[in-house]
Order: structure tokens, then sequence, then C-alpha cells
């Protein structure tokens, strides 16, 4: 067997794998790092109501927030009611006046959860923004909180019931500087 025939030989069954080498060189599993996600939180429904980038506000710069502690949730709410919200007690249908409330939120990892000014009104068809001033606050933080970790938030609305959804602590820098932390 001369040089070439060897050659053909050992390259012939290694093609593919040189070429699918030499097409993904370029892909990486590793995205660049940045300060902030382009949506810094998750997505969810409640009933008629949209959940928005629900996020909780972790520490400066990434630093852990003590037990005890407070931090703020952000989101964006959408209410789209249908045009009846229910049968009533004589079985006929119920019109909606269109607007929903965000009566409670509700954690195991904090002591309590404060709304503040009470319930927020939430309009058919409006976005409604909590944020960049906190209206709802962790209070009593039941063990420390980092950046990363996620927080199982409990929203009640009066129409649109509860739901549950796991909301990631992002750290407040980046973009989310101009968010305040907890009073």
């Amino acid at each position: 067997m001369n040089f070439a025939q060897t050659a053909r030989a050992v390259l012939v069954p290694a093609a593919p794998v040189l070429l699918a080498s030499a097409l993904l060189a370029g892909c990486s599993d590793n995205p660049i790092g940045t300060d902030v996600s382009p949506a810094a939180g998750v997505a969810g429904q409640v009933g008629q109501v949209g959940i928005r980038n629900l996020f909780v506000l972790g520490g400066e710069g990434g630093q852990t927030i003590g037990q005890g502690g407070s931090a703020p949730v952000y989101l964006t709410m959408v209410n789209s009611p249908s045009d009846t919200e229910s049968r009533n007690a004589s079985g006929s249908a119920a019109p909606r006046t269109g607007t929903d409330t965000l009566t409670a939120v509700s954690t195991p990892q904090a002591a309590s959860v404060e709304i503040v000014g009470g319930s927020l009104q939430l309009p058919a068809g409006q976005d409604v923004q909590v944020g960049p001033a906190p209206k709802i606050i962790l209070r009593g933080l039941k063990q420390p909180l980092q950046s990363g970790q996620f927080v199982p938030l409990t929203l009640r609305f009066q129409h649109a019931g509860s739901g549950s959804l796991n909301a990631p602590v992002q750290a407040r820098q980046g973009e989310l500087q101009s968010y305040s932390p907890a009073p």
C-alpha cells in the first residue's frame, strides 16, 4: 500500500467528523455575559391577567440581603378580561366592568408581603408596571436572599383568582440600578 492509499484509508472514515468540527467551530453554548438579561424576570398568566418581567430585586451589585431583611418585587401586569366574568346566581352571564385588582402577594420565604398603599387596580387593556419605586415588598426574609435564586410568589387577584410563579432574584446593577431597593 502506498502513501496515497494509506492516507485515503485514514481520511475517508474521518471526513464526517472533520466536516462537523469545521461547521460547528463558531458555535458555543457559552453566550457573552451581561449585567442584566434582556428580560430580567419571568412571564406567566393568572386568569385573564398577563404577568411580564416578574423579579425580586436583590442586593446592590449582587450582595446578599440578610435574613430578616426586605426585598422589593417588580413586574408588569396586563388585564385582558373577557366580555363576561362568570355566571351569576340565576345562571346568566354577569358583565365585567373590566377592572381587576391585585389584592395580595404571598411567599413562604418572607414573614409578610406588603402592597404599599393597598391593592393595585388593573384597568382593562392597560399595562400596569410596578417599578421603579417599590410597591410590593417582601418583609422579614426567612433566609438570606442571593442573586440567581428563585422566590415562589403567589399573586391573588379579585377576579382572575390566584396563581404562583417562581421569580428570579436579580442583582441591583446595570439597567436595574434605577430600581429602588426596599425601604
